[in-house]
């Protein structure tokens, strides 16, 4: 009886975690595909931090399966391109980071590192020593 029980048990839990609508990562997922809503960034030489509240705008960037990327800000589309990641890159000596990369026409971007945790992404300034730190929360 306790194994048809246990048998039944990860029958049920296999296919409920199979079942997934379309591409897109489901909540606590580490993929970047999907639509970010910006938080604030920090940094600058100043140690500056600016939210939508100060700044007077939001931005929402949107990363494709097909490694297309689109910035909005206000809800007008004002970037495109393309992104590569690079999982485990070698920053130092002693430390490893996931990269970041956005490329296109008309658009000249530095990587930068990137951290996903409980659906906020942070991206981070990596070869700019005053440069900013970017917060971003998935949208649902």
């Amino acid at each position: 009886m306790k194994n048809i029980l246990l048998t039944a048990s990860a029958i049920l839990l296999c296919s409920i975690t199979a079942c997934n609508k379309g591409n897109l990562p489901g909540p606590g997922s580490d993929s970047i595909i999907g639509k970010w809503r910006w938080v604030k960034s920090v940094g600058g030489i100043g140690g500056f931090t600016i939210t939508p509240q100060s700044s007077g705008y939001s931005i929402r960037n949107e990363f494709s399966a097909d490694s297309s990327f689109k910035r909005f800000k206000n809800d007008t589309l004002q970037i495109t391109g393309n992104f590569r990641t690079t999982k485990d890159y070698k920053y130092s000596p002693t430390q490893t980071v996931n990269i970041l990369s956005i490329s296109g026409p008309a658009l000249d971007t530095h990587p930068v590192s990137y951290l996903i945790s409980n659906d906020t992404l942070y991206l981070n300034d990596i070869y700019i020593a005053d440069g900013y730190n970017d917060v971003y929360v998935r949208m649902k």
